[in-house]
């Protein structure tokens, strides 16, 4: 099978490093991830303001310096500023709500930095979405542009701070090209060939390109390459996608979960008329109080034979009329916290079993849904708080990498999560079979665990049933395979009702550098609301945390630690480990699957909540030690980020990253940011 061959060879290619290969990697021919390239790209034309710029009449070459205040993107702007305004009166969990009663602002976003003419949209990642062709708007499916906020603001004269924070924006495009028809531009487009083959056959030609980064970015934009004017332009904008964290309570605040986060999602349509991008229903993003208000008419329209066919092959797109207009995910805890699974509690179990005993009965096949708890989870995972919390980097699937220049202490090292680096050799498939002609298999498995038929692809990898992989332990017939790989056991770090039975992959000793050390079970009082039990190591009965009882957990082997949430003493502000990890105490004589790195120390909260510059902070409350090496076939846990790795530590491997908390990581918190400063104007 040419697909699989070819992906083997780049999971090969890819675990050289960044810089053995820089055009055969493991997401070659379906996106687009190397800073250097990206930035390369956004110069010669893919910045989000010349994007738009024929759209909505601009005639100049723009930056993106005070996008928001285009009038294209005010509706964007007014919505995310009152659903900042609006999140923690709204949020079902008691800790946020608490907040509206707050007048400290320093745990939210702050809008400011929306206003700010110093504020920019960096291009971090050019997705080929051609498996999404199965939907009615396009039969080519869609290319994505994925843009992070950037903030550059002057605290103090003389003084500037920069930084990118937790907010991504995806312009998606429709993949069949059109001409142009803006009311103004020179980089008016010439007419394209507008078939999905040719299309598919321009994206796997850019896979085999072996080019230094100004040079493939040339190429991609050449009349050859898929990022043409005529491949690319104005005309084929659908929609923007808004991912952005709108608070987040430290782990001192919030001490059972080690921390909390809370993600918004929202869509925006393009609207041709207006040269406005309006808030729009989200795709398969169910709305609880809509459906709660009448469960008989969405059980009536979800379980059909049309309906249950799409759902089972991850194809399925709930009618308009059941979905709500904004989502917000939170973290830690994945798809185990009830807040995550939108469709909790609105379809009788009971139903749901006959429907599907009907389906088969009829004489159809289920390939993936073989059970209510398989019918549950793939609804839920279809929408976008429960596909936005599996398995992801704290509410994101893909956060771009950052560029060299950024200091390494602030830095992403893999773009993205391991469910989409786990999808990729389906996605590449389907791109393919485009270039040949046929008609794609569309089909998918479930995201927290790729489909089968991938497991040849994957093998080597962490990606199928690896290190930190989901994982069931049960005898349900639409998990039971998902099993653990050779000298790997599955493990409750966050067990839960919800989804009995669902753990991770860790090592079968317990004693792999990145390791959980805490284990425990999420318990909800009502939807949204939860609490973290840790039941080893014990800390009390009833999920209660007291101090006196609290014990750290065993660790096995000489010079390791237990990097963990801290019960036994309230008043040090530490923690924010999500089920803890195992790391070694020295960079001293460290084992295969660990590098060195830094992490943060007793101070560190403290010390960005001062106010204090980061690097300041990173400088005096950081040390070093063992951490989980990563990279784009070697993920980390879930609730861990991969971070760029130390140049100046000699102890730190080559071509890998290390996984830490994504809150330790500047850019990927609300909190500790400039408050106040000087409006930039220029």
């Amino acid at each position: 099978m040419r697909t699989i061959g070819r992906f083997l060879f780049l999971l090969v290619l890819a675990g050289f490093g960044a810089g053995a290969a820089p055009a055969a990697t493991l997401d070659s021919s379906v996106a687009v991830t190397d800073p250097a390239t990206l930035q390369a790209l956004e110069r010669g034309g893919l910045s989000i303001s010349r994007l738009l710029g024929p759209a909505i009449g601009l005639t100049r070459d723009v930056d993106n310096r005070g996008l928001f205040s285009v009038r294209a993107l005010t509706p964007v702007r007014n919505a995310v500023k009152q659903e900042i305004a609006d999140e923690p009166a709204t949020s079902p969990d008691p800790y946020v709500a608490g907040l509206a009663k707050s007048k400290d602002a320093s745990q939210k976003f702050n809008p400011k930095y929306i206003d700010d003419n110093g504020s920019t949209l960096d291009l971090t990642g050019v997705v080929n979405r051609m498996d999404r062709g199965y939907l009615g708007h396009t039969e080519c499916g869609e290319i994505r542009l994925i843009y992070r906020f950037h903030y550059s603001v002057e605290e103090k004269p003389g003084e500037r701070v920069s930084s990118r924070l937790p907010l991504t924006m995806s312009l998606v495009f429709n993949a069949r090209p059109k001409t142009a028809t803006g009311r103004a531009s020179k980089d008016r487009p010439r007419a394209a060939d507008g078939s999905c083959a040719d299309v598919a056959r321009r994206w796997l030609a850019a896979g085999g390109k072996d080019l230094p980064p100004e040079q493939l970015a040339a190429w991609l934009r050449s009349e050859d390459g898929p990022l043409s004017g005529a491949m690319l332009n104005s005309s084929q904008i659908m929609r923007l996608e808004l991912n952005m964290q709108v608070l987040r309570l430290s782990a001192s605040t919030r001490r059972d979960f080690g921390g909390h986060a809370e993600y918004l999602l929202k869509i925006f349509k393009w609207d041709p008329a207006t040269a406005t991008f309006q808030e729009s229903r989200m795709e398969n993003q169910i709305d609880r109080k809509t459906v709660l208000a009448d469960r008989q008419a969405f059980a009536k329209w979800l379980l059909t034979d049309r309906n249950i066919y799409d759902l089972d092959r991850g194809r399925l797109i709930v009618d308009e009329k059941f979905l709500a207009t904004s989502a917000v995910s939170v973290a830690p805890g994945g798809m185990a916290r009830s807040q995550n699974n939108i469709a909790y509690g609105l379809l009788d179990d009971a139903a749901v079993d006959k429907a599907l005993k009907d389906y088969v009965a009829s004489g159809n096949a289920l390939r993936t849904i073989k059970s209510v708890a398989g019918f549950n989870l793939r609804l839920n995972e279809m929408s976008c708080t429960g596909c936005h919390q599996t398995h992801g980097i704290a509410g994101f699937h893909y956060t771009g990498a950052d560029p060299a220049s950024e200091p390494r202490r602030n830095a992403v090292f893999v773009p993205g999560s391991a469910v989409f680096f786990a999808d990729l050799p389906r996605r590449l498939a389907i791109v393919e079979q485009f270039a040949a002609g046929q008609h794609p298999d569309f089909s998918r498995g479930f995201a927290a665990r790729p489909d089968a038929k991938f497991a040849e692809v994957l093998k080597g990898t962490d990606l199928y049933n690896g290190w930190g992989s989901i994982c069931y332990r049960g005898t349900d017939e639409s998990f039971k395979d998902w099993s653990c790989g050779e000298g790997l056991r599955c493990a409750g770090v966050h067990e839960s009702a919800i989804h009995p039975g669902f753990g991770t992959c860790v090592s079968e000793a317990g004693t792999a550098v990145g390791d959980p050390v805490e284990f425990g079970e999420i318990k909800m009082s009502k939807w949204g609301s939860d609490q973290y039990c840790r039941l080893s190591p014990a800390t009390a009965r009833a999920c209660a945390i007291d101090s006196a009882r609290d014990k750290k957990p065993p660790i096995k082997l000489a010079g390791y630690g237990a990097a963990r949430q801290r019960y036994d003493n309230p008043e040090q502000k530490t923690g924010g480990f999500p089920g803890g990890m195992l790391r070694k105490a020295s960079c001293d004589k460290l084992p295969e699957e660990a590098s060195c790195g830094r992490l943060a120390k007793t101070g560190f909260n403290d010390c960005i909540g001062s106010g204090k510059d980061h690097k300041y902070c990173t400088r005096e409350f950081t040390k070093t030690a063992g951490l989980r090496a990563c990279d784009k076939t070697h993920p980390c846990r879930e609730d861990y980020i991969c971070t760029a790795g130390y140049e100046d530590l000699a102890e730190a491997k080559p071509g890998k990253g290390t996984c830490i908390p994504p809150y330790f990581i500047f850019q990927f918190r609300v909190d500790g940011h400039p408050r106040s400063w000087v409006q930039d104007t220029e």
